[in-house]
């Protein structure tokens, strides 16, 4: 009597598949500037408050101008003298009163007060400390009457609308990093369930020689409150996506010295035999395995021996008898159990 192996058996099925990597990153403003003076002075007013939200171009300090006005005046009083006097010699240049080189220098003299009130304006305009883009101003670590220099730091402005994330990829992952490619980041005060997509904008074109990875940054588009500038998130950065992958259980692969094989049920002379189907494996996910064939075609639906391909006696040929799986092979049901 020919021997007959019971068998669990489940069809094969199509779903998407993401390959992914954990990674650990940081997290950093869009934009973020440290607002220094453009000149030494005295700050004679303020005009923001810790914390708040500012529009580009708001101002944020003022330096004591008084000097520099009082030289603009003397400027602007030379200047109107030297026009004067310019469009004197010009007239008198027809009459032939005075020569050419009297008016080329009143033409000098002209030109180089104008220059001389240009650069007081442009002195005046940096006395001013404003805000160079939409954002929120950080601490305040400086107050009015205080003398300042280029390194004194008044203030920070970051650019919240949306962050930015930085993380070194492994370099085996490189053929699959591009520009458009989604990532998914939690931190350590992110609650259950409030994992935040993002996009990745830029993939390093180098490789850092120590530490053999490269550097990969995403933006997350209108973040929640509880993700901050500084802060280091867990990161799963997916590498592709297969649509439509044909997939079967992780225990239904059988790999032998003839390579990765299925076994499928087939009928012959009224029984179902053993058929030993060859395949190539591809992206996992817990409990299943991407297939695709490499000698018979298998499709969606097509029956496979589900589990026990390495325990079982199989070859092909065997008669078998199928029957329902005992239990269903995919990831571990949630739970909000805790191990005591």
């Amino acid at each position: 009597m020919d021997r007959v192996q019971p068998v669990e058996v489940m069809p094969i099925a199509v779903m998407p598949l993401r390959e992914t990597v954990g990674l650990v990153g940081s997290i950093a403003a869009n934009e973020s500037a440290e607002l220094r003076p453009e000149m030494p002075g005295v700050i004679n007013s303020i005009h923001f408050d810790e914390g708040a939200t500012v529009k580009k171009g708001d101002l944020l300090a003022k330096l004591d101008t008084r000097e520099l006005e009082a030289q603009l005046a003397e400027a602007t009083a030379s200047f109107l003298l030297a026009q004067q006097n310019l469009e004197r010699n010009q007239s008198l240049l027809a009459d032939q009163a005075v020569s050419k080189l009297e008016v080329d220098a009143a033409v000098a003299e002209h030109a180089r007060l104008k220059a001389a009130i240009d650069l007081l304006n442009v002195k005046l305009a940096k006395s001013s400390i404003i805000a160079p883009f939409d954002g929120v101003t950080g601490a305040r670590s400086l107050s009015i009457g205080d003398f300042v220099t280029s390194q004194s730091v008044i203030t920070t402005v970051d650019d919240l609308s949306r962050l930015k994330v930085e993380m070194q990829v492994p370099e085996r992952y490189l053929p699959n990093l591009k520009p458009g490619g989604t990532f998914t980041l939690r931190a350590a005060t992110s609650a259950a369930g409030e994992d935040v997509t993002g996009e990745v904008y830029f993939v390093s074109p180098r490789i850092d020689e120590n530490t053999r990875s490269t550097l990969v940054k995403g933006y997350v588009k209108q973040p929640p409150p509880h993700l901050k500038p500084g802060m280091f998130a867990n990161i799963t950065l997916v590498l592709r996506v297969v649509e439509d992958a044909l997939v079967v259980p992780e225990t239904a692969i059988l790999s032998s010295t003839r390579g990765t094989v299925l076994i499928v049920p087939t009928e012959k002379d009224g029984a179902l035999v053993a058929q030993f189907v060859p395949v190539k494996t591809g992206l996992r996910v817990p409990g299943f395995v991407q297939v695709s064939p490499v000698g018979p075609p298998i499709k969606v639906g097509d029956k496979i021996v589900s589990s026990g391909v390495g325990g079982l006696i199989l070859f092909p040929g065997v008669k078998l008898k199928p029957v329902d799986p005992v239990v269903k092979p995919g990831p571990p049901v949630a739970t909000d159990r805790k191990l005591e």
